[in-house]
C-alpha cells in the first residue's frame, strides 16, 4: 500500500482548545468592564437629559416672562405629589396661576417618559416637590438637590444641585459634601 501525504490546511485539536481558552478568559475579563461602561453611559445620558429640561424650563421662563414649572409626572399631563417619583417621568409646563400644579389650560412644553426600572430620581426635600422658575430665571424658594441614582451601584449616582439663582449644576457629592445616596 502506498500512502501519499495530503497537505491539509486546518487546526489541531490542541490549537483549537488553546484558542478557545484564551478567548473565554478575555471575554470573562471584558464583560464586567462593558457593564460598567453601559451603566456610566446610561447615567450620563439621564443626567444630561434632566439638565436639558432644567435649562429649557429656565430659558422658557425668561423668554416668555412667565412662571415655568418642572414636576414629576407619570402620564405627561399631571404632576405627581410624591417627590420620590421623578423616575416615572416629568413635565415642563407654563404655570399661569403660579400654583405649581398643572391645570388643564396650562401648556405642557415638554414631557419625559421615565425609565422607572433603571433609575431612581427624587428630590432631597419633601417640601420642594417641583422646580419652578420665575420670569427672571431665578428658581422658586431655596436651593434644592435632585438625586439621580443607579439601581446597580452608588458609584454612578449624581446630584443635580439647583441654586436659588436658577443655575443647575451636576456633582458626584451632595451640596453638604456627603455621598449621593438614594433610599
Amino acid at each position: 500500500m502506498d500512502f501519499h501525504r495530503i497537505n491539509a490546511a486546518g487546526f489541531t485539536l490542541l490549537e483549537l482548545i488553546s484558542t478557545l481558552a484564551i478567548g473565554s478568559i478575555l471575554v470573562t475579563a471584558a464583560v464586567p468592564a462593558y457593564q460598567s461602561f453601559i451603566e456610566r453611559s446610561r447615567m450620563a445620558a439621564s443626567v444630561n437629559l434632566f439638565m436639558s429640561h432644567l435649562y429649557q424650563a429656565r430659558s422658557e421662563a425668561i423668554k416668555r416672562e412667565r412662571y415655568v414649572t418642572l414636576c414629576p409626572s407619570s402620564n405627561g399631563s399631571d404632576c405627581i405629589a410624591d417627590y420620590t417619583q421623578w423616575a416615572k417621568g416629568y413635565i415642563v409646563f407654563i404655570d399661569s396661576n403660579k400654583d405649581k400644579e398643572r391645570d388643564i389650560n396650562e401648556r405642557v412644553l415638554s414631557y419625559f417618559e421615565g425609565e422607572d426600572d433603571k433609575l431612581l430620581i427624587h428630590s432631597s426635600s419633601n417640601y420642594r416637590k417641583v422646580v419652578t422658575y420665575y420670569p427672571t430665571g431665578r428658581a422658586w424658594n431655596f436651593n434644592t438637590t435632585i438625586r439621580i441614582c443607579s439601581k446597580l451601584s452608588d458609584e454612578y449616582n449624581r446630584a443635580v444641585i439647583i441654586a436659588s439663582t436658577g443655575r443647575p449644576r451636576v456633582s458626584k457629592v451632595m451640596a453638604d459634601g456627603n455621598k449621593v445616596v438614594c433610599d
